[in-house]
């Protein structure tokens, strides 16, 4: 009878689940010879083991996007992105196969409170896994974004190189209208030569006070323009109307500025003729001079090329060149191509977008919020899962597994201490041995000395008897005390 409810056991035994239960459970980490006798308990652990698998897939997706945002290159992004998968999933499996759970559906803040490294560890995970899945998902008003900055920053670097090249225009021009033709070192004996140098200066002070005048009047115009070139077209005519109003006034003061200082300059241009034809001397200085003059001009043309080109090539970009040629001779573009094209520019222009639009917020916020509570829900659920078969039969086990440790701990000690108590016993009958000898000697010892004695109390008493044969009265004498007063 016994024998037969053994072979029935053995029959009922379940050796297999399902491949898709077995690598579940797997990824669960139960214990599967175990959970195979828990049918009711097949659903619930395949659960888990979903759950972290797809949360692992869901990290390898977002660090491979993540490196390859970065290096662009695929090889090394799926290495990574595997390398980041199986590192959450192991983190996962881990968490959830030493999380302690009282066996019921409720959560005991005994539970919360030892979970809860466990938790704030997985809200980290969530974060760091949803990050470049958003930028993923926003990929496309994420470009337009970071090409919108690309087109400011353009934008800004054009207007600041047409600002330097006009100043050193307005320079070239100043030398070819004959403005700095004057200096005060050239000198002459001649009255007539210093009155008209005299003459020079004083027209030159009253020119460097119109240039003055200029100055401001286009601190005053240019703000004006780019106010009016950036306006949108549909604000106010009023507006548009006083900002072109003001600028045309401000246009006609400049008008009539830069007039009166032509004619300074021509009027400071004839008496600087006149101080070269009154003086030999005078007009080989002023000669020297003119070739200094010429050659300043050549120079300030170059960098005015310069800066033309700069501004004409600022938005050309070129496709084939390398990242080195373009940090040698690319344009502007080209270098905030390279700039703009990394994983810290995608972040930016992202945090933007959160900031100008509170819809993208919000929708980026609940992404994230899904990917925590994703990355937390093995957590709260290992929490939550109240004990089944497989529970009791697993603690069953592991009581089995203890009792049979503590078994062989004990016959562990046992052989020990059996092993000293035959180690003592050999040494008792050693030394009850060695003691046995020891007395046997002893005695063989004080009967030989017995006999020794003996031997020679005999040897004694035959002299003694012999002295008495000899002489018994000297004998009587010596041995008899003697009488003391």
């Amino acid at each position: 009878m016994e024998a037969n409810n053994i072979s029935n056991n053995k029959e009922e035994k379940i050796e297999w689940g399902g491949w898709l239960n077995e690598f579940l459970w797997i990824c669960a980490g139960a214990n599967r010879e175990v959970l195979r006798q828990c049918p009711t308990d097949y659903a619930k652990y395949a659960g888990i083991g979903g759950t972290i698998l797809f949360t692992a897939l869901m990290a390898m997706l977002s660090g491979g996007y993540a490196l390859y945002s970065v290096f662009y290159n695929g090889y090394s992004a799926f290495f990574f992105g595997v390398f980041w998968g199986l590192l959450i999933f192991n983190l996962d499996r881990f968490i959830v196969n030493t999380m302690y759970s009282d066996g019921k559906v409720t959560i005991s803040w005994r539970e919360f409170y030892s979970g809860l490294p466990r938790i704030i560890m997985a809200i980290f995970w969530g974060i760091v896994i949803s990050t470049p899945l958003e930028l993923k998902i926003f990929e496309d008003a994420i470009d337009i974004r970071i090409e919108q900055d690309k087109d400011d920053l353009v934008a800004a670097k054009i207007s600041a190189t047409v600002h330097e090249r006009d100043s050193i225009s307005q320079k070239r021009d100043d030398i070819l209208n004959g403005v700095t033709m004057f200096d005060s070192q050239i000198t002459t004996s001649s009255a007539v030569t210093n009155s008209l140098l005299s003459d020079i200066h004083d027209l030159q002070t009253q020119k460097d006070g119109v240039e003055t005048i200029i100055n401001s009047l286009d601190a005053q115009i240019n703000p004006l323009r780019n106010q009016l070139s950036k306006m949108d077209p549909g604000n106010s005519d009023s507006i548009r109307n006083d900002i072109i109003g003001r600028l045309s006034s401000l246009q006609g003061k400049k008008t009539n500025a830069v007039a009166q200082k032509n004619i300074l300059s021509a009027a400071i241009r004839r008496k600087q003729g006149e101080v070269a034809a009154s003086d030999a001397n005078l007009r080989d200085l002023m000669n020297i001079k003119q070739s200094e003059t010429t050659k300043e001009c050549a120079r300030l043309q170059s960098a005015v090329d310069s800066l033309n080109r700069i501004i004409n090539e600022a938005n050309v970009r070129h496709e084939g060149w390398s990242e080195r040629e373009i940090k040698e001779r690319g344009s502007f573009r080209d270098k905030l191509d390279v700039e703009y094209k990394g994983f810290q520019a995608k972040m930016t222009a992202f945090s933007e977008l959160k900031d100008e639009s509170q819809a993208t917020y919000i929708t980026s916020l609940f992404i994230m919020l899904l990917f925590i509570i994703i990355e937390t829900a093995p957590t709260f659920f290992k929490m939550m899962i109240a004990s089944g078969p497989y529970d009791d039969l697993l603690r069953a086990e592991m009581h089995r597994v203890k009792v049979l440790s503590e078994k062989r701990i004990s016959d562990v000690n046992d052989e020990v201490n059996t092993a000293v108590q035959i180690s003592v016993e050999k040494n008792k009958g050693k030394l009850e041995a060695e003691l046995a000898a020891n007395k046997l000697v002893m005695e063989k010892l004080a009967t030989a000395q017995a006999g020794l004695i003996e031997k020679a109390i005999e040897d004694w008493r035959e002299k003694e008897l012999q002295k008495i044969k000899n002489n018994p009265e000297e004998y009587i004498k010596t041995n008899t005390p003697q009488n003391r007063d």
